[in-house]
């Protein structure tokens, strides 16, 4: 897994040059960006003039920010196809995620997204929503916890992790979880010892966000909306979110599955989607270099037939 967790978004977008690219050629209409951010992807709509770009964030705080010529909307991943369906927009033209966090989420000193930072455990991607880190820290039993460690950081201290979490409590700052997972795991390379911490952030934020979930029913709920030779763009940052996409890429640009055995297609499966000529795409050299925090970004894409 690549623990580096997108090494967070700067204020540029990562591959740009590679989204710019492929919008061309894609059919006159609605096209969506479900992760606005701070609208540098957005922004590409000045070079497409055939595109009406709607933006959408589940952070509050970036559509309060936004440009005042954006429409941007104010919805979770999973809550944008119904809201296209009920004001036709649809069909769309594409749609674009970007899953990795934004630099004002984790340079907040108030989000909690940074072990870096001291803050409260909050790691809220939506301010309004109920759930924050510090109930799951000092709330869920060990069971719970030792499971949302260990399949969100795959990390291989997070049992140990999660039994000193629950002995330590109450925990209600950055700082004193990092202290109790320093104290959980053996005396190493310091190095390893701040993957480790890292890896945990990403697990309890992935739960507080309900993020892997949010993905797959989005992407399944769009999936039919697609005009003809339109896109689905997803760019990751770590193995959870690339493993989501590339099953889903792969289940729509399936043509069979019957077993290989079989020498008929009897599975009447539509294939509704073709992949470019490559399946992955990377930051240039001269990107990573210029923005670290690009390095782990992979993007695949699809094409509508």
């Amino acid at each position: 897994m690549n623990t580096n967790r997108a090494e967070y978004l700067p204020h540029e977008g990562v591959m740009m040059e590679e989204v710019s690219s492929l919008l061309k050629d894609v059919p006159s209409g609605t096209f969506v960006d479900a992760t606005y951010g701070y609208g540098s992807h957005f922004n590409l709509l000045n070079n497409f003039n055939h595109l009406n770009f709607l933006g959408f964030d589940r952070d509050l705080e970036s559509v309060n920010n936004s440009k005042n010529e954006h429409d941007v909307f104010h919805l979770n991943f999973s809550e944008i196809y119904n809201f296209l369906s009920k004001n036709n927009y649809l069909p769309l033209s594409g749609v674009f995620y970007d899953f990795g966090l934004s630099s004002h989420q984790v340079d907040s000193d108030l989000r909690g997204f940074s072990f870096q930072k001291n803050a409260n455990l909050d790691m809220r991607m939506n301010t309004k929503q109920v759930l924050t880190a510090e109930r799951i820290v000092n709330n869920y039993s060990e069971k719970e916890l030792i499971s949302v460690l260990k399949n969100y950081s795959e990390d291989k201290y997070s049992k140990k992790i999660a039994i000193k979490i629950v002995e330590s409590r109450p925990l209600t700052t950055t700082n004193e979880l990092v202290s109790v997972i320093r104290e959980a795991v053996p005396k190493q390379n310091p190095i390893f010892t701040d993957k480790t911490i890292r890896r945990i952030f990403q697990a309890l934020r992935i739960e507080v966000n309900n993020e892997l979930n949010e993905i797959k029913d989005s992407l399944n709920s769009i999936k039919d909306s697609i005009n003809k030779k339109g896109v689905i763009v997803c760019i990751s940052y770590h193995s959870l979110e690339d493993k989501i996409v590339k099953k889903f890429f792969n289940e729509i640009t399936t043509y069979c599955i019957c077993d290989p055995r079989i020498p008929i297609c009897a599975c009447d499966t539509q294939q509704q989607f073709t992949y470019p000529k490559k399946k992955k795409y990377t930051p240039s050299e001269k990107e990573k270099e210029s923005n670290p925090r690009s390095r782990s970004a992979i993007m695949r894409y699809v094409v509508k037939l």
